[in-house]
């Protein structure tokens, strides 16, 4: 098992109250930084003011799990479950935890339960499914403690390994060996001036009438050598150059402005279509509670400012580049400024982003 929600979905929780102070921003930007201890401070100080936020304790106890205090992390998840039982995250982490301390009976118990309160909720059908599997080969590895000429035993606690083993990483050269040998055949071996060819050292011998005329039984040289010689240093092939790689630095600078310009104007719709459906998250989060964190973030403040400065592109190829650059970010109760990279992809004419990574 290794889902593990790091963001808490509020949208559709009815009882959620809608305002969230700027210090549990702040502490969302310190965790996302990796800046755990600082984040982990700004949490407390908006408990202390809320002790009952769902939203900061659930940050809390993902940072506490990141950091190592399992028993920290499960208290936590466990009053969420208490307070919020129609929240599925919460049980899910909750089961994930367990599973990592070994109870797996407790982890099936949060996985049911998350189900049960949201029977769309992927990642713990997954994680469910992670969880019986590790479970049948532990029950597999005992039974063969106990006879181990039980081959079937053996075989199904080999094919569940198999579904957590690292994929074999494939060939660079796919092609058979004995289809790479036939492509590059051994040099052809030339007769010599003084050397007859082949077909004259294996001829018969002559019959006695044509004894006396030797000149006979030495037969004009072969076509051989110049036929071998043609075919062994074929004539030089002109190579084509490949086609040269557009330059699409304007357009991708158009697009990150366009980003940009859709953030500070709080388009919620024309921010989210600036990325691919193929995004994915630096937290692990899925596309779709990212969106959602998203649109909250964006609505929420009373005016947004982000400014663009030192754009540096890079394209990878047709259909790939990244752009760097400083953003200055200022809302009514909230500013920063870091350096951030941006991948993206061109599909159906227009550049998208699929992945952002910020310093």
């Amino acid at each position: 098992m290794k889902k593990f929600c790091s963001r808490l979905i509020l949208a559709a929780v009815s009882i959620w109250m809608v305002s969230v102070s700027a210090t549990l921003e702040d502490a969302q930007t310190l965790y996302e930084q990796g800046r755990n201890t600082e984040a982990l401070a700004e949490v407390e100080r908006v408990l202390a003011m809320r002790p009952k936020d769902a939203e900061a304790r659930f940050l809390k106890g993902i940072i506490y799990a990141e950091s190592g205090d399992s028993s920290g992390a499960i208290e936590v998840f466990a009053g969420l479950t208490q307070d919020f039982p129609e929240l599925p995250e919460p049980w899910n982490n909750l089961a994930v935890l367990f599973a990592e301390n070994g109870e797996f009976d407790k982890a099936r118990e949060s996985l049911l339960a998350a189900i049960q309160t949201h029977p769309s909720y992927s990642t713990a059908h997954e994680n469910l499914g992670d969880l019986y599997a590790r479970m049948a080969g532990m029950a597999y590895d005992r039974a063969l403690e106990q006879d181990r000429g039980n081959e079937s035993a053996r075989l199904k606690l080999s094919a569940v390994n198999g579904l957590f083993a690292a994929p074999r990483i494939p060939s660079s050269d796919p092609q058979p060996a004995a289809t790479v040998a036939a492509a590059t055949p051994p040099p052809v071996q030339q007769p010599t001036a003084t050397e007859p060819p082949p077909q004259a050292a294996s001829s018969t011998v002559p019959p006695p009438a044509v004894e006396t005329e030797p000149e006979v039984s030495t037969p004009e040289p072969a076509p051989t050598p110049v036929v071998a010689a043609t075919t062994t240093a074929p004539a030089p092939v002109s190579q084509t150059p490949p086609p040269a790689v557009e330059d699409a630095s304007e357009d991708l600078v158009a697009a990150v402005r366009n980003w940009a310009a859709a953030w500070s104007g709080q388009n919620v719709d024309q921010y989210l279509a600036s990325y691919s459906p193929n995004f994915t998250p630096s937290n692990g989060a899925s596309y779709r509670a990212w969106a959602s964190y998203r649109r909250e973030r964006l609505t929420k403040p009373k005016v947004i400012e982000v400014e663009l400065s030192d754009i540096q592109v890079e394209q990878i190829d047709e259909n790939t580049a990244t752009v760097s650059f400083g953003q200055k970010y200022r809302s009514d109760n909230y500013r920063d400024e870091v350096t951030k990279t941006l991948t993206l992809n061109k599909a159906n004419g227009s550049w998208r982003i699929v992945a952002e990574v910020s310093e």
